[in-house]
């Protein structure tokens, strides 16, 4: 088909300018080009739309007709094509991000408000949902999620790596039994964070050398947020997994990061959009700025 409407455009020309080697010349190709590809397109119509004479070419009954019928559209196309390009060229326009509570909090509105200083017709749509989000159903833009790229249809980037550590409050370390070894904290009442998809009674620790290590916990408490197992292990009411941009951002003195050497496995902050192409200027240059400024 764009073939098609690529050798109609020449043809256009051709009748446009008289010949050839004019129409050749305003669309920047050889006059043997431009007289390929009108032969390809009486071909393909199976039916001769010009008469050709060494000084110049004229219009076929069927040429005539199929001119009348096509002239029309280019300047149509090319309207189209400059205000679309127009558009392009204005970053406005909405910007759909689906994310999870802790995240669109503490790292996203921050870096949501020094973009829109820059660029004030971008809104922002941000929906916040610690649970699984259908990025089709809600269209969403741009998804940002934790954890392994896994396949899907949307493009992924890893956006930065971050470390799920063990915490306590003050509070709690306070009255609680001393922590000498990574096996005491087996006696202790965990808040256990559900959306970990992780075994309830069981967590892996490992450090920078590769070492692992396999403790067994007893949850009191459970919680199906991040921000709400942080709140309740802020509280004293036991030893938590919090990951630690979020404690950092938080950065409450009265949390306690227990063994620091030791952490829950590798994990990733991704950022997750429909494709490498056609992306809306607006969406393409905030994928753009959010990688440079949490990578930064």
């Amino acid at each position: 088909m764009l073939s098609e409407l690529k050798r109609i455009a020449i043809f256009n020309k051709v009748v446009e300018y008289g010949s050839f080697t004019a129409a050749g010349e305003s669309l920047g190709i050889a006059k043997s080009k431009v007289s390929e590809q009108v032969s390809l397109l009486e071909s393909h119509l199976n039916v001769r739309l010009l008469h050709r004479s060494t000084r110049k070419v004229s219009l076929t009954t069927e040429g005539q007709a199929f001119y009348q019928y096509t002239n029309g559209l280019l300047p149509l196309a090319e309207d189209a094509l400059r205000a679309v390009q127009h558009l392009s060229n204005d970053v406005a326009g909405v910007i759909r991000i689906g994310t999870t509570i802790d995240v669109g909090s503490y790292i996203l509105s921050p870096l949501i408000s020094t973009f829109s200083e820059s660029y004030p017709n971008v809104l922002f749509d941000i929906q916040l949902d610690d649970g699984l989000q259908d990025p089709v159903a809600t269209q969403l833009d741009v998804l940002i999620r934790m954890g392994e790229l896994t396949s899907c249809s949307m493009i992924g980037r890893e956006l930065m790596p971050f470390e799920i550590g063990i915490y306590a409050s003050k509070k709690y370390l306070a009255s609680a039994a001393l922590l000498r070894k990574l096996e005491d904290l087996e006696q202790h009442p965990w808040v256990a964070l559900t959306l970990l998809n992780l075994p309830q009674d069981k967590v892996t620790l490992i450090n920078p050398k590769g070492v692992r290590c396999d403790i067994k916990t007893r949850p009191k408490h459970i919680c199906n947020a991040p921000i709400g197992a942080m709140s309740m292990v802020q509280q004293g009411m036991g030893i938590g997994l919090i990951a630690n941009f979020l404690a950092d951002e938080i950065n409450d003195p009265n949390l306690v990061r227990l063994f620091p050497d030791y952490y829950l496995s590798d994990n990733t902050m991704n950022i997750l959009y429909p494709s490498r192409h056609h992306l809306a200027p607006r969406v393409r240059l905030f994928i753009d700025y959010l990688i440079e400024k949490i990578r930064a």
